[in-house]
């Protein structure tokens, strides 16, 4: 490539820069293929709220309710109350109006011509294509630009990353690469020449990546424990000869740690800015020689007295050490979040190379083995780079952390991505240079060394390139269930709660701007308790555990500002004040009248049909003893592969008799072998909506003494099997059987999507 450079007589400046903006260019390009599919394949409108497309995540909603409550402090509302105008949002609400993302976004929207909505939806094509940048630099820097190209091409598009930073996807993951990349470049550029202004922009980075990304400080911290193993290093092997080149190397490692330090404490964000500057024209500017030890010493209690380990043994508790079972609260046990997550669950190792290089190797010819051999060969590459290049050991923090999928859950993938993408890169540069080294005809060896290039990079770029085009993201809710929250937000409060389920928290709360119990962030075992019991046990017990729950929630916030001694979760600070040592005689105590807290607020039951695939996880947070961590499930069966030959329902007709089955002249259902139980059913039910949206039932009673019931949701062409806790559950009482208990509920608004309940108490 310098030969091309110079052939065409440009700088090395110019030309970085046009490999930049080709690279950039490329990867959005590729990124905006959702859109083209969208717009000219299907019905666009179906991803489009008030003519615009819908951010395709549900933490996207999470990010832009900060955003969009920045924009209405800006209108000053008088409407909206002094605390609102003062703080841009209701107490208590957990709105994001402080981080950084919001705030970027709200900075974009003041500054360009266009809707909230279109600077969330096309914000993840610019700023997850930002990628590109560290590895050209860190090509131009190294003298391996070819390198650093075809790894930037591959970066920005591998399946893992690209389907986090894909046009919609509206979240933090976007800045989840591009910073530690652009620290892996500064970084060994200070390490290499001891180049004093690389500290300061290390330092800077390390910053803003803590501030925009928290869950990247367990990358800060391991590259801050690679130069403190450098430093060791240096120490020992240099410690007899003293030289002038030892002490000189000593005395920047020990200057370059100390700014680290700061960089990585747990300070304000303004503050730590302020303090890396004064630092680092302390340490380079004035001469501390002397002094040196004592200011890193400083810098070292600065850390550590502002919780510098905190955030990387919380990351563990979540991922690795609560992952199964049951999590402790004092003498309660929880439900843990960790196991129903997709992402952080267990992969296996042939899930690596196929999320990095896109699992369309298999449809393509390739088997699992040699999309391994494809993984293999980048490794080779990087291996055969630190070799030459030793300083690109930097990157093995990402290569660890990536690995770390295998027991963390898919979303760690994502971070080998940097040392795939420059190992092919280096490995396709390397095999360049020996094609000139050993092929003696130059010409030959030139079209050698373009054909292997064009190859490999095809190799690597086709399979990414085609699955980015078959990834077909859709919209949270359907726009049937948007126009039904927009509608009810206008008419509630603000400082009323929506009780449902987390995974829809954060859009209802921007299409609402009404409080939720969980959320996409709120949702740890203790949380989830109440909301899994409100909607999965019967209509007394859960109304009174909503009640309490939510008053109970915004009485913490009180006892918190107040800095009151409290229980460390609801359910036990209820108990407490409920005169309950175990939590079983609690709630049955539900099961009757009990003397609520004083009303503060209405509280509504969200209750959507998407529901009902997770309905099981959900239970699981609330049909377990607290006491003992031991669960309790109650019985519940969804069938959608169904097969009706007249006498017999088959449930799973892929399995027929192999699997649950009705026998429907016996009105029993048949479990599968060893068993081949014969169960009495109770009921049948059939429930649906008619042409013009009129919701109906059917129940045919069947045996008295019958164990479950059969129900038959035709509108949805679903069958469900239940027991009575099931059948009498909020969910299914209020959802799909509309009896509700009008001393306690009120029906608000609905449609087959979703339904909305107030409650009453």
């Amino acid at each position: 490539m310098n030969s091309l450079v110079n052939s065409a007589k440009i700088t090395k400046g110019v030309y970085i820069f046009i490999l930049i903006v080709f690279a950039f260019l490329f990867s959005a390009c590729v990124r905006l293929t959702w859109v083209y599919w969208a717009t000219n394949t299907v019905d666009g409108n179906l991803f489009k709220w008030n003519n615009e497309f819908m951010v395709t995540t549900n933490d996207s909603y999470f990010w832009a309710e900060g955003t969009r409550d920045l924009i209405l402090c800006d209108k000053n509302n008088a409407d909206m109350g002094e605390y609102y105008q003062k703080n841009c949002h209701q107490e208590n609400d957990l709105s994001p109006v402080n981080d950084p993302l919001p705030k970027l976004t709200h900075f974009i929207y003041d500054m360009l011509p266009f809707s909230l909505e279109t600077i969330m939806f096309y914000m993840p094509v610019f700023a997850g294509s930002l990628i590109v940048i560290p590895f050209i630099l860190i090509g131009g820097r190294f003298n391996l630009l070819l390198a650093g190209f075809i790894a930037s091409l591959i970066a920005a598009i591998s399946t893992s990353y690209y389907s986090r930073t894909v046009v919609g996807y509206y979240d933090t993951d976007i800045f989840n690469l591009f910073f530690p990349m652009m620290i892996v470049w500064s970084l060994a550029i200070a390490l290499e020449a001891r180049a004093k202004p690389y500290v300061l922009i290390t330092a800077l980075e390390m910053a803003v990546y803590k501030w925009c990304y928290p869950q990247g400080y367990a990358l800060e911290f391991a590259f801050c424990g690679l130069v403190i193993l450098y430093a060791i290093y240096i120490y020992l092997t240099e410690y007899k000869a003293k030289s002038r080149r030892y002490e000189e190397i000593n005395l920047f490692n020990y200057q370059l740690l100390s700014i680290l330090l700061i960089s990585m404490a747990g300070i304000p964000f303004g503050v730590k800015i302020a303090c890396i500057i004064a630092l680092y024209l302390v340490v380079f500017r004035i001469k501390v020689e002397k002094y040196i030890l004592y200011v890193l010493a400083a810098a070292l209690l600065v850390f550590l007295f502002t919780d510098g380990f905190g955030p990387i043994i919380s990351r563990l508790n979540v991922f690795i050490f609560q992952r199964d079972g049951t999590v402790d609260y004092g003498e309660l046990q929880f439900f843990s979040v960790a196991q129903t997550i997709v992402e952080a669950q267990k992969i296996s190792f042939n899930d690596i190379p196929l999320r990095l290089h896109g699992s369309l190797l298999l449809s393509l010819g390739f088997n699992a083995n040699e999309s391994i051999l494809l993984f293999l060969i980048s490794i080779l590459g990087y291996a055969w780079l630190c070799i030459r290049k030793p300083v690109m050991l930097l990157l093995l923090p990402l290569l660890g952390l990536g690995l770390l999928s295998y027991w963390g859950g898919l979303r760690f993938v994502m971070y080998v991505i940097p040392v795939v993408a420059i190992g092919m890169g280096y490995f396709i540069f390397r095999i360049t240079e020996l094609a000139f080294t050993y092929i003696k005809e130059k010409k030959i060896a030139l079209i050698a060394s373009l054909v292997f290039t064009c190859l490999m990079s095809a190799w690597s770029l086709y399979p990414l390139i085609k699955t980015a085009w078959e990834y077909k993201a859709g919209s949270v809710f359907a726009i049937e269930e948007i126009s039904l929250i927009e509608n009810f937000g206008k008419n509630a409060s603000r400082e009323d709660y929506v009780l449902t389920w987390w995974d829809y928290g954060y859009p209802i709360r921007y299409y609402a701007d009404i409080k939720t119990l969980v959320d996409g962030g709120k949702h740890d075992g203790d949380v989830n308790f109440p909301v899994s019991f409100a909607l999965s046990h019967d209509q007394k017990s859960a109304a009174q555990m909503a009640r309490l729950d939510v008053e109970y929630t915004e009485k913490r916030t009180e006892a918190i500002k107040n800095n009151q001694s409290i229980p460390n979760n609801n359910i036990a600070w209820i108990m407490k004040e409920y005169g309950f040592a175990d939590s079983n005689d609690f709630m049955l105590s539900l099961k009757n009248d009990i003397k609520l807290p004083e009303k503060t607020r209405d509280i509504y039951f969200y209750l959507p049909y998407r529901m009902l695939d997770i309905y099981p996880t959900i239970m699981n947070f609330s049909h377990l003893d607290l006491m003992n961590g031991k669960p309790r499930p109650p019985f519940f069966y969804i069938a959608r592969n169904f097969e009706d030959t007249g006498a017999v329902l088959f449930l799973d007709r892929s399995r027929g008799r192999n699997h649950f089955y009705i026998d429907k002249q016996q009105g029993k259902l048949i479990t599968p072998p060893p068993n081949n139980s014969a169960i009495s059913l109770k009921r049948f039910v059939v429930t649906g909506y008619d042409d013009k949206g009129a919701f109906y039932k059917n129940i045919q009673n069947m045996h008295y003494d019958g164990v479950y019931s059969l129900i038959y949701l035709r509108s949805y062409n679903v069958f469900l099997v239940v027991d009575e806790a099931m059948y009498d559950s909020v969910y299914f009482k209020l959802f799909y059987l509309e009896e509700y208990d009008a001393n306690l509920f009120e029906f608000v608004t609905g449609n087959p999507y979703a339904k909305i309940y107030k409650l009453k108490i």
